[in-house]
């Protein structure tokens, strides 16, 4: 509660607005301060009760104090079910929202005349229009029999799965009233839960505990984990190039003596590579040290004149206003810059390519950093890397972890990352740090308890099954230390798409990439209670049924130990169940097939791939492998229902993967000689003169094992698991045939 400014009995004092500010506050919007969910309430809104004045505030204040006591969540309550075994009581709920939806449009100023008539329901033409509609509409339904039966255990292929009830019922509710969440005055109660979900998210991360230091952070719902990663790629290099901005901006309002750095230099006598070495709080700080000198100096100024007088000198002055080129060609002498180039594993997802381009660092700017045997990033290889950029004076626009990897699920080593970044801004390079935790982010929650507490290793490792590793453990331990997060609702959360999200640690950044329109994000008209989410992002219009399926889940699902701790503990369970019992039947095949995890999951996800006993060439285990994924895959010739079971499947390229892990693999696991694992020109070589053996990529298995079903007794005492694995044999020797 934010007690620094308002006491709850000065709130209840005040009148309906400051009542209705606290109840929300305590109820629906915890991490925003008491004054935050104010400033959003139009004058005239109520409390929640019929009266909520001083004379009722006692019983309020001990309504307000009782503590909060979570229950672990229901699984079985929380999921429609494999074959809609909760669908009675759900379509009660789901009827339910549909009339109270009717309930409002038709009290919203009831005095209105029905524009729809009985008469007009009646003709012809309007019968004839609602009976096309329903054709076309059950024609619909029908072909979305061919889609996709993700809500299955049979399904274990890519990282989706069923949504969570709360999260389909609360988009289904919101979407009936469209807000769309770009501007306050198209969402203004969505707008606020998506604030709030930003901050439940950013506390889940350990950005922050209190309201205050929440109100510090800056997140919001994106379209998925690939928009996110752009815009943290975005604000990463607003950040890394502001101090040289800063710089041109004192001179042009006057001011001198500012200081950066650990020697506490004058900026006007630091070089470009000086500036842009400042770690991003750094180059925030700096920027507020203008305002506040400038503010000094110009003693007549209010501080918003200062404050826009300083904004508008610095954005006209900064990379994303000026441009790449016209940046870079006024930086001269000693001032000159190499390209900057952006620091991420091997097994980064392809947005990390696509994303550089679209904001001009460049795709060929990306230098992918090898892997180790872990499929983790190798740090000994980043810090090679970073030493050469040192050497060179080359800008190190940002560096990325991965924490649940999109092939592997594997999590990068985040402490090392930070300690890393530390040790090098000591040196005199800086970077940001960014986690892409677009499918982990939400295990998260394993690692907290209900007060917020994150948990111990031995706590997690008896309930969780052994999971997480130690290394594992101190990624997650040090995501409070990056300065963003990419994490995805419609991953790991449940939630319908498209809900990605992106969360800063420094809330500061958003000004930087600030953007107005008088139409819809401020101007002369702008309430001072509005917040506009549009104007801090790359988006337009977005869904705000997004922000409130993703808010109701975190309500009825928490992001803690209780809740989506329990949902995503059931699935690493099931993961490292699926784990142990590959290689148990591994040992009943061994006399004709070879079948070999990649490794033990870090997350949820788990890779294994097959061989022929006594082959050990790589083109033929290819073919082998194909062979099975063709009757375990989408066949769009043959209805759905045809596969017993469905897997995902991919592909590590001689050039994407570290070819002495990935050979290593292949001889130590697979009996495959690792001298057949080349590049793309040496196998065009190899099949011009004839030589059989060689391929330039290893086919894998992925299964990713979201469905919490996949235990369950399905028939007499087997499981899912059970089913697939007996469905096998007869696959591999089908497979056999064909090589033949």
């Amino acid at each position: 509660m934010d007690k620094s400014k308002f006491t709850r009995r000065q709130f209840l004092q005040s009148g309906s607005v400051g009542a209705a500010a606290l109840f929300l506050q305590s109820h629906l919007f915890p991490n925003l301060t008491v004054a935050e969910v104010a400033a959003a309430l139009p004058e005239g809104r109520q409390g929640p009760g019929p009266s909520m004045r001083a004379a009722d505030d006692d019983g309020l204040l001990a309504l307000l104090e009782q503590p909060f006591d979570p229950q672990p969540v229901e699984i079985k309550a929380a999921f429609l079910g494999p074959r809609a075994e909760n669908a009675d009581w759900v379509e009660g709920l789901i009827l339910e929202v549909y009339r109270d939806y009717v309930f409002w449009r038709r009290n919203f100023h009831p005095e209105d005349r029905a524009a729809i008539q009985p008469q007009d329901q009646n003709r012809q033409t309007h019968m004839e229009f609602v009976g096309r509609f329903k054709r076309e509409l059950f024609t619909l339904l029908g072909e979305l029999k061919s889609d996709i039966p993700f809500f299955s255990p049979r399904y274990i292929g890519h990282m989706t799965a069923d949504v969570s009830l709360p999260a389909l019922v609360g988009y289904l509710a919101t979407m009936l009233y469209n807000p769309n969440n770009v501007s306050w005055e198209a969402s203004p109660i969505t707008t606020l839960i998506e604030i709030e979900l930003g901050r439940e998210l950013a506390r889940m991360f350990g950005f922050g505990r209190t309201p205050q230091e929440l109100a510090g952070t800056w997140g919001h719902i994106t379209s998925g984990g690939t928009l996110a990663n752009l815009e943290s790629l975005w604000v990463a290099k607003a950040v890394k190039f502001l101090p040289i901005a800063v710089r041109q901006a004192a001179i042009d309002l006057g001011v001198r003596g500012l200081t950066a750095g650990v020697e506490k230099k004058k900026i006007e006598e630091m070089t470009a590579w000086e500036l842009v070495n400042l770690l991003p709080s750094a180059a925030l700080d700096l920027k507020e040290a203008l305002i506040r000198t400038h503010l000094e100096q110009q003693t007549t100024l209010s501080k918003e004149e200062a404050l826009s007088q300083v904004s508008d000198q610095v954005k006209k002055h900064d990379i994303l206003s000026r441009g790449d080129h016209a940046f870079f060609s006024a930086l001269t002498g000693k001032d000159a810059l190499l390209p900057g180039i952006l620091c991420a594993p091997q097994t980064m997802h392809y947005s990390w390519v696509k994303g550089p381009g679209a904001i001009g660092i460049g795709a060929a700017q990306v230098v992918p950093i090898p892997i180790n045997s872990d499929y983790r990033m190798d740090l000994s290889r980043l810090r090679r890397e970073l030493e050469k950029s040192l050497q060179e004076r080359r800008p190190v626009i940002a560096v990325v972890g991965v924490a649940g990897t999109t092939e592997e699920g594997a999590v990068d080593p985040m402490h090392e990352l930070v300690a890393l970044r530390r040790e090098f801004a000591g040196r005199g390079l800086g970077f940001s740090l960014h986690c892409d935790a677009a499918y982990g982010g939400y295990l998260a929650a394993c690692f907290r308890s209900p007060r917020g507490d994150f948990r111990s290793q031995e706590e997690m490792q008896g309930e969780y099954g052994g999971w997480p590793a130690t290394e594992v453990y101190k990624s997650y331990a040090a995501l409070k230390d990056v300065d963003s997060i990419t994490v995805d609702p419609h991953k790991l959360g449940f939630v319908p798409y498209p809900a990605g999200a992106i969360v800063f640690r420094d809330g500061r950044v958003k000004e930087l990439v600030a953007q107005e329109a008088s139409y819809a994000l401020g101007g002369r008209t702008s309430q001072p209670h509005e917040v506009n989410i549009g104007k801090y992002i790359l988006e337009g219009s977005k869904p705000g049924a997004a922000a409130a399926a993703t808010f109701l889940s975190h309500r009825v699902v928490p992001l803690d130990q209780n809740g989506y701790g329990k949902v995503l503990g059931q699935t690493l369970r099931i993961a490292r169940s699926f784990h142990d019992r590959l290689q148990q039947f591994a040992r009943t095949i061994r006399e004709e097939f070879v079948l070999q995890p990649l490794f033990l999951p870090d997350t949820n996800m788990l890779d294994y791939t097959f061989n022929l006993v006594g082959n050990d060439r790589l083109d033929l285990m290819n073919r082998f492998t194909q062979a099975i994924y063709q009757e375990l895959s989408i066949d769009p010739a043959s209805p759905v229902q045809t596969r017993r079971f469905i897997v995902s499947h991919t592909e590590f390229a001689y050039e994407l993967y570290n070819p002495q892990v990935v050979g290593a693999f292949l001889e130590g696991k697979l009996g495959i000689r690792a001298s057949y694992f080349v590049s793309a020109a040496e196998l065009s070589r190899r099949r011009k003169t004839g030589t059989p053996g060689f391929d330039n990529a290893v086919i894998i298995f992925r299964s990713t094992m979201m469905n919490l079903f996949t235990l369950e007794k399905v028939r007499r005492e087997k499981d899912y698991i059970d089913l697939f694995l007996e469905s096998l044999p007869p696959l591999l020797r089908k497979a056999r045939q064909t090589l033949a």
